[in-house]
């Protein structure tokens, strides 16, 4: 987890980020900022507590402070993310807190305040692409409409504050966890190892990620070495052997069987089955660990327009 958004030198406005990204994989990660996501084109699945959300063209989503979660595209997804610091409202919302939306796909043009709620996020993304004289203010300002309308649309439920402080201990500890596994994947990984560093059993530690990641903590592993192979076959001519151990697995006949378990052929054939896919070389910024491309300003800036026509401009 190297690359979150909020670390990309994306903005001169403080507290608020907004990113256009081609998405294809981003591994499991939490931030600070409350996020909000477009989908402008394709289709995307959100893994977060313990269940699989799809999204398709169209729909818009709430992520919450702190809350884990995975983004996967099949092919490709298109999104406008907006996120923004629980911070800008305390002086006069201070109860921002306690909010926890639900994270349900909402379909924004069945509504008026949806509609409204498109407008407005494609307003202040244009206004923070452009950078136009005080655009901080204009940023600042969109995102009081933005979570006045969220307050209305979107389910949300108080989280007392004891309560949100128990969350936010456990949540920074899959973080770390998960942490130490995308900077540990290419070595030998033990749960035990963990296990040390957390002050807690194997037993109890076992148990824990099972929970709060859906599977075990091999089974996370491999694929997380997988998803790093797939990308590396697709769009490199490294020999298979060379790719088995930047991978991080032991020899060829585990990465065979691990990879043909998650994607249903060897990682020959899936090369040869993707020798045409065309590399994405327009964008400010590749992420090649986590498959996502984020586009410059200018680009953004671009791609808003073409999708949007007034009144959104």
């Amino acid at each position: 987890m190297t690359n979150e958004f909020e670390l990309i030198e994306h903005s001169k406005v403080q507290d608020i980020h907004v990113f256009l990204i081609e998405m294809h994989y981003r591994s499991m990660h939490l931030h600070m900022d409350i996020e909000v996501v477009y989908l402008l084109s394709g289709s995307l699945n959100i893994v977060t507590n313990n269940k699989k959300i799809s999204l398709e063209k169209g729909d818009f989503i709430v992520l919450n402070s702190c809350q884990l979660h995975e983004l996967d595209s099949k092919n490709s997804a298109l999104l406008l993310i907006f996120q923004f610091s629980p911070k800008i409202f305390e002086a006069f919302f201070p109860q921002i807190n306690e909010i926890y939306f639900d994270t349900t796909p909402i379909a924004l043009e069945n509504s008026e305040t949806g509609r409204r709620l498109l407008a407005n996020i494609v307003a202040a993304s244009q206004a923070y692409f452009k950078e136009e004289a005080y655009f901080s203010l204009l940023c600042h300002g969109f995102a009081s409409i933005i979570m006045f309308d969220l307050m209305k649309l979107v389910p949300h439920k108080q989280m007392k504050e004891e309560k949100k402080d128990q969350l936010l201990l456990k949540l920074e500890r899959i973080k770390r966890i998960s942490d130490y596994i995308s900077k540990h994947y290419q070595e030998k990984l033990l749960l035990s190892d963990i296990a040390e560093k957390e002050a807690l059993s194997f037993t109890y530690l076992s148990h824990f990620f099972h929970e709060n990641f859906g599977v075990t903590f091999q089974e996370y592993v491999n694929l997380l070495r997988c998803e790093k192979a797939k990308y590396l076959l697709i769009h490199t001519e490294s020999t298979l052997l060379t790719i088995c151990g930047v991978c991080g697995f032991s020899d060829l006949r585990y990465l065979n069987s691990s990879f043909k378990r998650f994607y249903g052929v060897s990682p020959k054939t899936f090369r040869k089955q993707n020798q045409d896919c065309p590399n994405q070389v327009n964008t400010l910024k590749q992420d090649v660990t986590n498959k996502q491309y984020i586009f410059s300003k200018t680009q953004s800036l671009e791609k808003i327009t073409q999708f949007f026509t007034p009144p959104f401009q």
